[in-house]
């Protein structure tokens, strides 16, 4: 692939919104804290404890929708950018099958009129002849490996056939550490991409020179580092050379998986350090394909939290409401003056333990009990019973005065 086709294509980078910005969130979780310091200011110096605690709940929903915003907002950016990425991927194919088919064809061709110039003729231009055919030659395969590696074909040579092939032709490979026997499929072709593009760079840009390979395998990770001492004058040209550049396409590659690669200079030598996930989060094939829509996936996150949240809220509700409420009728039927132990039996057992609504003073001597009448969501007291000395002496309805 030619370099103004790769600064044709378009990036990830370019094609997706950033996720939301640490900053953002910074500002609303203040914005958070202030209002929540400005609403218990506000309650210590008016006690209005039941709408304190109605905007409490409005903070919390607040806060909730904030959070699924910002959920909403990052699962965009992982929707975007797979789409985007697939899409490069699928254009890079399309190229790739393109070029096959033009390059390919025509290179065919050119080795084609080389190799019968050099059975017609003899001497110098016989020579130039199969001079011009070796070059085609290794241009095709050099076309080949590239396409290869552009479509994302399946590895068809395994990585020990491969530095096989390598140690055979010369080249001086060392292998440190395990590398495990039986890997996915998936894992495997990205190793061999690892190894194929960092050994051909060596082959390349450092012929003759030793090339070593260190294997570590962790449970979740396989990590493989190839070093080659670089000849000084190719150190600066390896920083920019389209090796870097192919490097660099191979890294954003392992990323879509959740793996990752760096190269650099480090003593004369040039390293590639790759790490490549056991269990790919994703591959290039199915990145865009498989992934549920932001909205989906913001819902379904949300949906164990709420859940939970109902039940608890639907728990609290039945207990605060267990054996403590009062009919209207029933409060109806009740009247100053009457004997303690005759509303006793019209009044349940138990009292409403929400008690949040202010009340008037009272005697110390009185016994007052509060009772509900089953309000949702906390069940709390709205009926006031006092009594004294056996008599019922005051009856308060709490819905009928303020709750400030």
């Amino acid at each position: 692939m030619t370099a103004a086709a790769r600064r044709e294509m378009p990036s990830v980078e370019g094609m997706i919104r950033l996720p939301p910005r640490a900053s953002t969130v910074a500002v609303y979780a203040v914005a958070c804290v202030v209002l929540e310091v400005a609403m218990l200011g506000w309650w210590a110096a008016t006690r209005a404890t039941v709408l304190f605690v109605a905007l409490q709940l409005v903070l919390v929903v607040l806060v909730w929708l904030g959070l699924l915003v910002i959920r909403y907002r990052g699962f965009r950016h992982d929707y975007e950018q797979a789409i985007a990425t697939n899409a490069i991927l699928a254009d890079r194919s399309r190229l790739a099958d393109e070029l096959h088919d033009a390059l390919g064809h025509e290179l065919s061709l050119i080795a084609l009129k080389a190799g019968n110039l050099q059975v017609r003729t003899t001497g110098a231009v016989q020579e130039q002849a199969a001079d011009i055919r070796r070059d085609v030659a290794k241009a095709v395969e050099q076309l080949h490996r590239a396409l290869e590696s552009a479509r994302e074909d399946a590895t068809s040579e395994s990585i020990d056939a491969m530095i096989d092939r390598l140690t055979a032709s010369g080249v001086s490979i060392s292998q440190t550490g395990r590398r495990p026997p039986r890997l996915p499929t998936t894992v495997e072709h990205g190793l061999h991409q690892v190894l194929r593009e960092t050994l051909t760079n060596a082959l390349t840009h450092a012929p003759g020179r030793p090339v070593t390979i260190a294997y570590r395998t962790d449970p979740d990770v396989v990590a493989v580092e190839v070093r080659n001492p670089m000849p000084s004058d190719q150190i600066q040209r390896s920083r920019t050379s389209t090796s870097a550049t192919g490097l660099d396409a191979l890294g954003r590659r392992l990323a879509l998986s959740g793996g990752r690669l760096d190269h650099m200079v480090e003593d004369g030598e040039f390293v590639v350090a790759a790490r490549i996930p056991r269990h790919p989060t994703s591959t290039p094939a199915d990145v865009g394909t498989r992934r549920r829509s932001p909205l989906r996936r913001t819902v379904a996150s949300a949906l164990v939290p709420t859940t939970v949240a109902v039940l608890v809220l639907i728990g609290f509700y039945a207990w605060s409401t267990h054996d403590d409420v009062v009919e209207d009728s029933v409060f109806a039927r009740l009247r100053v003056g009457i004997p303690a132990p005759t509303a006793e039996r019209l009044l349940p057992p138990r009292q409403a333990p929400v008690r949040l609504v202010p009340t008037h003073a009272h005697d110390p001597d009185w016994s007052c009990a509060y009772y509900t009448d089953g309000n949702f969501p906390l069940g709390l007291a709205v009926f006031e019973v006092c009594s004294d000395e056996g008599v019922v002496v005051r009856l308060t309805d709490l819905r009928k005065q303020s709750w400030l």
